[in-house]
């Protein structure tokens, strides 16, 4: 398959790696990580043949190691450096994971270990970006909303999952989501209470409900990034467990604004940016698709595939069609610019330059 990823560049030497400098010692075990200051000095370089790149040599001058810039690169030990980029475009376009397979020439496995991959970066990244703007100010504020979305893995009836996501309202910056199980649906057939048995004691237990643990962890992220001061206001529906969740983890001072769930979801609708947010989810992940053989498989495998997207709902694509140089992040102050995929997928859990 000729993808422009075979089409191997002259070396040169990158100019992101040129500028790069190790901020520690890759090893561990290095007593640079806890007892003495790291220093290191820099020993040659070398071309990469895989993608043509000239890379940076260091040595460690406390444990005598060498290492380079590219053991701090994402793309560290891959053969095909350029299929992180490719894998994040086809993961948020609706497309499965054996068909990004088929497109890409590449096995499931390798689609599912880039997820891991991906997912993980996305979650240090947006991590960084938070606790900087916590740091150097002024924080989170304003009003945010939050909803579940319902979806299973599996088995529909038998394995439901719920998936909260947590928004600013008017930037639609997405604050935090997670996945969370539910027990198995009621009015089961015959059949299917069978089937239900057999699973519960093979997994040792009835399946329990993680909604609200799911909910309080986002609301613990909203907490815990708030700016100093802030004003703030959490809309949800009329679900009662909310209203437990906010007490427990803001108090009694929360002004709290509910809607009923039955509501017609227009634009009148007080929750319609969240709203609009989970039909985004739908209609951009395969695994989110209603009945749809994409189902997910596993819930780790779909919070990882949902961190991937909220890296790029976030940080990558223009908050509406008609202004194209902004994100949600750089709207709500978190970012200083909109960024591309590419920039984000550089290096590990590292905030881009100028972002």
């Amino acid at each position: 398959m000729d993808l422009p990823g075979f089409q191997i560049p002259r070396p040169v030497l990158h100019r992101v790696d040129a500028d790069y400098t190790p901020l520690h010692c890759p090893r561990e075990q290095c007593p640079s990580r806890s007892q003495v200051p790291f220093a290191y000095q820099c020993k040659g370089r070398f071309d990469r043949k895989v993608d043509g790149r000239t890379v940076q040599r260091y040595k460690c001058l406390v444990c005598r190691k060498g290492f380079s810039s590219q053991t701090f690169r994402l793309d560290y030990r891959l053969k095909k450096p350029w299929l992180p980029l490719a894998i994040l475009q086809a993961l948020i376009s609706k497309c499965s994971v054996r068909q990004a397979g088929r497109n890409l020439a590449s096995k499931p496995d390798t689609v599912l270990h880039h997820l891991e991959l991906l997912g993980e970066q996305a979650l240090q990244v947006h991590a960084l970006f938070m606790e900087r703007h916590k740091r150097e100010g002024p924080g989170l504020s304003g009003t945010f909303q939050l909803d579940e979305l319902e979806t299973f893995e599996t088995d529909r009836r038998l394995q439901p999952l719920t998936v909260p996501i947590l928004i600013e309202k008017k930037t639609w910056f997405v604050v935090h989501g997670e996945v969370g199980s539910l027990p198995a649906r009621a009015n089961l057939r015959e059949h299917d209470v069978q089937r239900k048995k057999a699973w519960e004691k093979a997994a040792g237990g009835k399946r329990v409900s993680q909604s609200k643990q799911a909910t309080t962890a986002c609301f613990d992220v909203l907490r815990e990034h708030l700016g100093k001061d802030a004003s703030f206001d959490v809309q949800t529906d009329e679900k009662k467990s909310y209203r437990t969740v906010l007490r427990k983890v803001f108090g009694k001072q929360i002004r709290h604004q509910w809607v009923n769930s039955k509501a017609v979801r227009n634009r009148a609708n007080l929750l319609f940016p969240v709203n609009n947010t989970l039909a985004q989810m739908r209609d951009n992940l395969s695994r989110l698709v209603r009945r749809s053989w994409c189902h997910s498989k596993r819930a780790r495998n779909l919070r990882l595939h949902l961190w991937v997207w909220i890296l790029y709902r976030n940080y990558v694509r223009e908050i509406t069609n008609g202004n194209k140089k902004e994100s949600s992040a750089s709207a709500v102050g978190i970012a200083r610019r909109r960024l591309t995929a590419r920039e984000l997928l550089q290096w590990k859990a590292v905030i881009p330059r100028a972002a």
